[in-house]
C-alpha cells in the first residue's frame, strides 16, 4: 500500500511539472539566443552568420514584448579591394502567441523595430585602408514556434525578414 500511494504521489508530482504549465502565459520571462542564416542589407558573402540574444516577457495573455540584440559580419571582393562589413543590430520585438493550453509547444508571429549600426574598411591591395560607418532603421516580420524539452527549457526556429531569414536556437523560460 504505502508504494502505491508513493507511486502516485512521483507520477502526480511529474505530471504537475510537465503538464501543470502553459508554454507561453502571461507574466512570463524568457531569454533566448539563435543563429541565423541571411541578414537583410547584407553586402557581399556572410563571414559571421547573424547570432542573436533576447528577452521576452508575456505582457498579456496572448501578446509578448521584448528586446533583441545581434552582430553579423560579411565581406565583398572585386577588382583588387576587399571591403569587411560588420553589422550590430538592437531592436524590439513583439508576438502574438497562437496557441493556448499547451505545455509543449508555443506557436507565435511578430514585428520588429530595429536600429542597423553597419561599419565598413577597406583591406584591399591598393592599401589606403579606408573606413566608414552607417546605420539604418531596420523593420522586419517573423513567425516561429518553440517546443519546449521541459516546463523550461526549449528549442526554437523562426522565419522572417530582419535578424535572420531563417533562426534557430534555444530559449530558456526564467
Amino acid at each position: 500500500m504505502k508504494r502505491t500511494l508513493a507511486l502516485i504521489a512521483v507520477l502526480t508530482f511529474i505530471c504537475s511539472v510537465s503538464f501543470g504549465q502553459n508554454a507561453y502565459m502571461k507574466g512570463s520571462n524568457l531569454i533566448h539566443g539563435g543563429i541565423g542564416f541571411g541578414l537583410a542589407g547584407v553586402f557581399g558573402d556572410a563571414t559571421i552568420p547573424p547570432i542573436t540574444a533576447g528577452y521576452e516577457f508575456g505582457f498579456e495573455d496572448k501578446i509578448s514584448l521584448g528586446g533583441l540584440v545581434g552582430y553579423s559580419g560579411s565581406t565583398f571582393s572585386g577588382f583588387g579591394w576587399e571591403w569587411k562589413y560588420s553589422y550590430i543590430l538592437f531592436g524590439a520585438r513583439g508576438a502574438y502567441h497562437f496557441l493556448e493550453n499547451n505545455s509543449t509547444w508555443d506557436a507565435y508571429g511578430g514585428v520588429l523595430l530595429g536600429y542597423n549600426i553597419v561599419s565598413v574598411s577597406e583591406t584591399g591591395t591598393a592599401g589606403f585602408g579606408f573606413s566608414a560607418g552607417t546605420s539604418y532603421m531596420l523593420f522586419g516580420f517573423y513567425g516561429g514556434g518553440r517546443y519546449y524539452l521541459n516546463p523550461r527549457l526549449a528549442l526554437y526556429g523562426e522565419l522572417g525578414y530582419g535578424a535572420g531569414f531563417v533562426t534557430v536556437g534555444v530559449a530558456y523560460k526564467l
